[in-house]
C-alpha cells in the first residue's frame, strides 16, 4: 500500500512540474495516476481482511506444536500462538515511531526495517525482541531479547560469505548460556533450529502458499520455547518465509 501511495505522489509532483514549466498535460496519464490510491485502498481492505483472519485463527487437531497464522506483516495487529490446540499466547509487531511503519511498508522487505515483537503469555509473561540502532535508517539486523523487562539474550543475522553462497539463511539466538542456530534454504524450505550442533526443532509452513506456521521441538518448554517460537516468527519476518 505504501508503495502505490508513494509512486501517486512523486507521480502527481512531475506532472505538476511538467505542466508549470512544458504546459503539457494528459489526461491519460493522470487516470492512470489515480489508479495507484485506488489499488491502495483495496490493498488496505486486504490488509484489514489479513488482520481478521490472523487474530481469528484456530488450528486443526493435526496441525503441530507451536502454531501461528502470519498472514499481515506490516501492521501491529496481534496474532495468536497455539500449543496443540491450546492458546498460549498473541505476538504482535511494533514502532517506535510512526515514520518506521510508513518505511517498513514501502521497503521490499519489511522484516528487514525497524522489526519489533512484542509476545505477551495467557498466563501474564511477556517477552520483547527489540531492534538494535533503530535510529540509522538501514535494516536491522541485531536484537536484544527481553523478558519480563530483563534483558536475557540477543539475536544477530548471519550473512556470512560461506551462508551466502549456498543461498543459506541463518540466525543465532543467544538466550542465557545457550546459542541456538536457525537455518533455512529460502522460500518454502524449512527452518532448522540447532543447539550444540544438535537439532532441537524444525518449523516450516503447513502448506507451501499459505500463512500458517508451525515449530515442532524437542525437550523445550515453558519460557524457553516461547523464546524460541519468537526467534522463528522473526526469522520468517526478517527472510520473507
Amino acid at each position: 500500500m505504501g508503495k502505490l501511495l508513494l509512486l501517486f505522489v512523486v507521480g502527481f509532483i512531475g506532472l505538476s512540474l511538467r505542466y508549470l514549466f512544458l504546459g503539457k498535460f494528459e489526461m491519460d496519464q493522470l487516470l492512470l495516476l489515480m489508479g495507484f490510491p485506488v489499488a491502495a485502498i483495496l490493498i488496505l481492505f486486504v490488509m484489514k481482511w489479513q488482520h481478521k483472519k490472523d487474530l481469528a485463527f484456530q488450528p486443526e487437531a493435526d496441525d503441530g506444536r507451536m502454531v501461528t497464522r502470519l498472514g499481515d506483516r506490516v501492521s501491529a495487529a496481534p496474532k495468536r500462538v497455539f500449543d496443540g490446540q491450546e492458546l498460549v499466547g498473541e505476538y504482535k509487531r511494533f514502532y517506535h515511531k510512526l515514520w518506521k511503519r510508513v518505511v517498513a511498508d514501502i521497503m521490499d522487505s519489511p522484516g528487514r526495517w525497524f522489526l519489533n515483537l512484542a509476545f505477551s503469555s495467557e498466563d501474564g509473561h511477556h517477552i520483547i525482541l527489540k531492534g538494535k540502532n533503530e535510529n540509522r535508517l538501514r535494516g536491522t539486523n541485531e536484537w536484544l531479547i527481553f523478558s519480563n523487562n530483563d534483558e536475557v539474550g540477543s539475536i544477530q543475522m548471519d550473512y556470512s560469505v560461506k551462508n551466502v553462497a549456498k543461498l543459506k539463511e541463518s540466525l543465532y539466538l543467544n538466550y542465557y548460556d545457550h546459542t541456538y542456530q536457525y537455518q533455512s534454504f529460502g522460500i518454502g524450505s524449512k527452518t532448522v533450529i540447532r543447539r550444540d550442533d544438535h537439532k532441537i526443532g524444525e518449523g516450516k509452513r503447513i502448506e507451501l502458499g499459505n500463512s500458517i506456521y508451525k515449530l515442532e521441538m524437542k525437550d523445550t518448554y515453558g519460557e524457553e520455547a516461547h523464546v524460541l517460537f519468537m526467534g522463528y516468527i522473526l526469522f520468517n519476518y526478517h527472510f520473507s518465509q
